[in-house]
């Protein structure tokens, strides 16, 4: 049993190895190197794919493409609409770090991977001192809390990412007016709100501009954008603005509605959070606060009728 065990952990630890140095991927010094070498090479005849394949690093050429192998047969065991509701999550969190489906779940390899050196280890160094069931129990624990931590990570810059956008958006929103009042269109007072303002929905505007000089229909990279974020106000905005286009009604009268709507319901959403206030501030008040009041009462009296007990002892 120790021995298989300990040849768990050796496993484990030369997995995670692997995937550490290649995920690191290429260095910025390596890269300028390659160049270097491509550039000065320009009048030398051509390298065959042998000696091409030979000047690769053994990370180029065995480590990464073993890694690329074991993250495809992870996806490929995954069910079918993981790797869309993957993808899904990422640009809802902004794709942080540029990661990709494929990166994501080697992130979450690695996890796995760590997670059972971890537990291992646990059930190791608690045995002695617990019973089996009680050192199973931690290493399942610590398995599972490593385990799930790339996606609870991911989920929680999703949800930061979407309230930023619903916080900012009514601000937005007013930004745009003003520009389109002025005379702007609606793509140049989108521009105007990317060189003005900073943050996941400029950065959004911006991806949409991008994607309008690649010949994008702007109803349709406004779409895109609403699921994108998974917002709702941003839905409704985008559904706002493309009817206003269908109809030929005024872009400025649409946001103006819409600004109206969107900071009523801002401050709507502030008083449903002042109301949950009481209920929240409940559970540290009886856990917390008043265990320390009934000591600072109830002590001070106590201690004077002890006292007073003694004295009457005598």
């Amino acid at each position: 049993m120790e021995l298989l065990l300990a040849v768990i952990v050796i496993t484990s630890f030369l997995t995670i190895f692997l995937l550490v140095i290649g995920l690191r991927g290429r260095t910025e010094s390596e890269l300028v190197r390659k160049r270097l070498r491509e550039f000065h090479s320009g009048g030398e005849p051509e390298v065959d794919v042998l000696d091409r394949e030979l000047q690769k690093s053994f990370r180029e050429r065995v480590i990464w493409p073993m890694i690329n192998k074991i993250i495809g047969a992870v996806i490929r065991m995954t069910p079918s609409g993981a790797a869309a509701v993957t993808q899904s999550k990422l640009d809802a969190a902004g794709n942080p770090a540029n990661l990709g489906v494929r990166e994501f779940f080697g992130v979450r390899l690695f996890g796995a991977s760590m997670a059972l050196v971890v537990g291992l280890l646990v059930f190791f160094f608690t045995r002695p001192i617990m019973s089996l069931g009680m050192s199973l129990a931690a290493a399942i624990l610590f398995l599972v809390i490593i385990g799930i931590m790339p996606d609870y990570i991911l989920q929680v810059k999703v949800n930061a990412r979407q309230v930023s956008i619903r916080k900012s958006l009514p601000d937005i929103s007013d930004l745009l007016l003003v520009s389109v009042e002025a005379g702007l269109s609606f793509d140049a007072a989108m521009q105007r709100v990317v060189e003005k303002v900073k943050g996941p929905l400029s950065d959004e505007f911006a991806r949409i501009l991008q994607e309008l000089r690649l010949g994008k229909l702007r109803a349709q990279a406004l779409r895109d954008m609403a699921k994108r974020t998974g917002v709702e106000d941003i839905s409704i905005f985008v559904a706002a603005i493309y009817q206003a286009d269908q109809l030929g009604v005024s872009v400025a009268r649409v946001l103006r509605v819409q600004g109206q709507t969107l900071r009523n319901r801002r401050v709507q959403r502030i008083r449903e959070v002042a109301a949950k206030l009481p209920v929240k501030m409940l559970f540290p008040l009886i856990f917390f606060i008043l265990p320390a009041i009934f000591l600072v009462i109830l002590v001070p009296g106590m201690l004077s009728i002890m006292q007073a007990l003694g004295g009457m002892g005598r």
